[in-house]
């Protein structure tokens, strides 16, 4: 299998990146420190990074209080008739997830029972899937720093096969990218030196420049983004807590430019 790239075309492209981070949420129970920082920061780092490989770069963002399950819903929704085949949409959540009976629910602010996580107060794999596959973009990435605990709470209740099962779901039909740091555990606390979550940190290295692979060409691909998360997340979260943690990713289609250096 061949894969042509042309830089023109690339540039004719808008890349369209919708970030929701959330650290205030309607139960205080569930406060994080980094998420919206996080998400803030990723935005920024497209827009740098992105402008010379795009004709522009849009954000669309919801944090806090404004990260409601309507409101990401809307914000999908419109972004359908915003975006065309050959642009590129980026969708990046930081904040709650929650396994409930073998399904991954993305936590909007407003939901105050994580154990509860429903169709109807919470954000399904599903759901959100159907949102990206009426998307026309055909490239895709799909980015969660979806942490698991929120001062003293600790919700994760199934990890291995079942949430490697949903977060693939999320890939299915709509030909996109996804990166999942699924092993956050770690409370934000932990890795306050690095002022971000450490999926999140490893991400913004990449994206400025550590995942450029050999050959050294100046651009990063989805799949050195992916390279770079599988090796320095988990050496770099034994390095601050003693733990592994593994990302997962998930792909359907051929590797792309993300940003130039």
């Amino acid at each position: 299998i061949a894969s042509v790239y042309s830089e023109t075309a690339v540039n004719a492209a808008v890349c369209h990146v919708f970030v929701v981070g959330i650290d205030t949420y309607k139960n205080p129970a569930y406060t994080l420190n980094y998420a919206r920082e996080d998400a803030e920061a990723f935005a920024e780092s497209i827009k740098k990074n992105g402008n010379v490989l795009y004709q522009k770069v849009k954000i669309h963002a919801l944090y806090d209080g404004a990260a409601t399950r309507a409101n990401i819903l809307d914000t999908l929704t419109s972004l359908q008739s915003q975006i065309s085949l050959n642009d590129v949409f980026i969708f990046y959540y930081a904040g709650h997830g929650a396994m409930v009976d073998q399904g991954f629910f993305f936590i909007p602010t407003e939901c105050t029972s994580m154990y509860q996580a429903s169709a109807n107060n919470a954000l399904s794999a599903e759901v959100m899937q159907a949102g990206f596959k009426n998307i026309k973009a055909l490239k895709q990435i799909i980015i969660m720093d979806a942490c698991q605990s929120g001062g003293s709470v600790e919700i994760l209740a199934m990890r291995g096969a079942n949430e490697e099962k949903a977060f693939a779901q999320l890939s299915r039909g709509a030909g996109i990218h996804v990166l999942a740091s699924a092993g956050s555990e770690q409370n934000a606390k932990e890795i306050a030196e690095l002022k971000h979550g450490l999926f999140t940190y490893v991400l913004l290295q990449a994206l400025n420049g550590a995942a450029d692979g050999a050959p050294k060409d100046g651009k990063i691909t989805i799949y050195e983004l992916k390279s770079y998360l599988d090796d320095q997340v988990p050496e770099l979260n034994g390095k601050y807590s003693g733990k592994l943690q593994f990302p997962y990713t998930f792909s359907r289609g051929t590797d792309f430019p993300v940003v130039l250096e």
